[in-house]
């Protein structure tokens, strides 16, 4: 069942997700001559979580741990 919902941030500078790589941009089904850089996420638990999401507060408390 599902609770509530919560929205997590990655946290990329504790992680050290610092590799990017480059994709080439399409523009209306044609390949253009630009492109973009992306960051390679590392594989992490860390996490922030967003706090405007305060009012599930009750629910979040009660799975969260109290150390965090």
């Amino acid at each position: 069942d599902i609770i509530c919902l919560v929205n997590v941030q990655h946290n990329c500078i504790d992680s050290k997700c610092l590799e990017l790589t480059n994709i080439n941009l399409w523009q209306e089904h044609i390949l253009i001559l630009h492109t973009k850089s992306i960051v390679k996420h590392q594989l992490t638990p860390l996490y922030f979580l967003n706090m405007y999401f305060i009012h599930n507060y009750h629910h979040i408390k009660s799975i969260v741990p109290e150390a965090l």
